[in-house]
């Protein structure tokens, strides 16, 4: 267990694959292993994420240039990994 979880140095920005018109709202679950710089080393779909390959492949190069401040344990850095859900909604709003 970690004792401060890692926190984005900025927003993570997901940008919809240009060639993805269609109006839908697609939703996953992603894995981020986070190193003890904050840098992320590999972003997995989790096995029940159902994000179309595109939509999959944009939230993976957004996390892959994200900076974090570190997970911590006892105030050390420490490796991590983060599950996080991405939406990508195009969807009217009601």
């Amino acid at each position: 267990m970690l004792t401060v979880a890692p926190v984005a140095q900025t927003p993570v920005h997901l940008i919809a694959p240009p060639d993805e018109t269609a109006i839908a709202r697609h939703a996953g679950i992603l894995a981020l292993y986070i190193d003890e710089q904050g840098e992320v080393r590999q972003v997995t779909a989790d096995d029940s994420s159902v994000l179309p390959p595109a939509f999959e492949q944009a939230a993976r190069e957004a996390f892959m240039a994200a900076r974090f401040a570190p997970g911590q344990l006892d105030g050390l850095p420490v490796k991590s990994r983060v599950r996080v859900e991405v939406v990508f909604d195009n969807t009217p709003q009601q």
